[in-house]
């Protein structure tokens, strides 16, 4: 008798449909990297994620009501989290990728950037059930508890305020890092043209040049506040080999004049699709979210304002070709958390501190869109607070079993792909 439907046969269905259209050497390029672990292959099947989540009648527990949708990362997971610089030049830690934030409820990343911390320390030696849950309920009381606490003017993480294991990661990239540094990585001519012989650029020609310098030079009026001055655009190049989920959207570089050459800029336009979680929704939310995000580049600063408080000034979107880009500036500073240095105290340490910090991006995330304001952070304090035990046993229970689950998807892809 032949089986019509299995996880197995689901798996295959809904990877091989995602994908579908993406060109032949980006697929190839992303399968290899999905291939690699478990942990990667979460990152890169975040639509498998949503579909199962989205149908787990347990987020009803503490959870599905109005005060508890919120700005969401989307995609969270713990390389997800690393410096960055804001429009005043101070350097932050914080969630650094918004392709697909949306607004739904808050324990979709909860849960998601917990799965992801068992995966990654399933990769470590030192690994075994007893550290995996503590360092779960360490994340889940570290969030509830900067949840409660946040007010309006809750600030990011900086150097001068940051934990300790943060601030010394924050005070080394800010000494090894520059501007120059940057440039000199991607550009040649005195910072003034892309070194298109870098093994992720490619050179852009003719119309499509010309289109996006268009673009570019329109979008500044999407900027806040907008500037007075347009910029000069230098150079554009074709962004290529980046990310995992993201593999086979539009990508360019930009480089823009500034007020001297080794204070140029460079500009990551990056096409912006449907978040992964809208085609999980049910058809009224789907009806929803498409009625309210009619650019997706314009979603995508929406939620970078909203939960990275002070995000880059020149954030912005705009299209080429009937086509949706956000735009930001590639930060001098850019760098991901090395969770893969840590040993096991270190690691728990860490895990009290992505807790809190994606705790205080949601409460900053949750006053720009509800009403009244502080709706979210009080549902917080008022009724999970008093349940906290039960809220983190549930958040220990998801996470290892949902590895669990994508441990066995990751055997299944990797069969389809031998």
């Amino acid at each position: 008798m032949k089986v019509l439907h299995t996880r197995a046969v689901q798996v295959r269905e809904q990877i091989e449909r995602f994908n579908a259209g993406l060109p032949e050497t980006d697929l190839a390029l992303k399968f290899e990297k999905m291939a690699q672990s478990p942990f990667i292959f979460f990152r890169g099947s975040s639509h498998l994620y949503w579909h199962d989540v989205s149908r787990d009648w347990r987020i009803s527990l503490f959870g599905g009501r109005s005060e508890s949708q919120i700005w969401l990362q989307g995609d969270a997971h713990i390389y997800n989290f690393g410096a960055l610089h804001d429009h005043q030049n101070r350097i932050y830690f914080g969630m650094d990728d918004f392709d697909d934030a949306v607004v739904a409820d808050f324990q979709f990343d909860l849960w998601r950037l917990a799965t992801s911390m068992v995966l990654d320390l399933q990769e470590r030696e030192f690994c075994n059930d007893e550290l995996v849950d503590k360092a779960v309920k360490k994340l889940g009381n570290a969030y509830l508890q900067a949840v409660a606490s946040a007010g309006p003017d809750c600030p990011a993480v900086r150097m001068d305020t940051a934990p300790k294991p943060i601030r010394k990661f924050l005070q080394k990239v800010h000494e090894k890092n520059t501007r120059q540094q940057m440039l000199s990585k991607w550009t040649v001519d005195g910072f003034c043209r892309f070194d298109n012989q870098h093994e992720k650029l490619e050179t852009v020609d003719g119309d499509l040049f010309l289109a996006i310098k268009s673009a570019v030079d329109s979008y500044h009026q999407t900027r806040m506040p907008v500037p007075e001055e347009i910029p000069q655009v230098l150079d554009i190049s074709r962004r290529t080999k980046a990310g995992t989920g993201s593999l086979g959207n539009h990508r360019y570089y930009v480089l823009m004049e500034g007020r001297s050459a080794d204070e140029n800029v460079i500009l990551d336009i990056k096409q912006q699709r449907e978040p992964a979680s809208v085609a999980a929704m049910p058809k009224p939310e789907r009806y929803w979210y498409r009625e309210t995000f009619t650019h997706e580049g314009r979603r995508h600063a929406d939620a970078y304002k909203a939960i990275a408080e002070h995000p880059d000034s020149w954030l912005g979107w705009l299209s080429i070709h009937d086509q949706l880009y956000s735009v930001r500036e590639r930060s001098p500073f850019k760098k991901d958390y090395p969770a893969h240095k840590l040993d096991a105290d270190e690691y728990l340490e860490m895990a009290s501190i992505w807790g809190e910090v994606l705790g205080q991006e949601h409460a900053r995330g949750s006053f720009c869109m509800q009403e009244p304001e502080a709706a979210f952070v009080e549902f917080v304090r008022d009724q999970l607070i008093p349940e906290k035990k039960t809220f983190v046993r549930l958040l220990r229970a998801v996470a290892p079993h949902y590895a669990r689950c994508v441990q066995q998807d990751w055997y299944v892809f990797r069969d389809m792909h031998e």
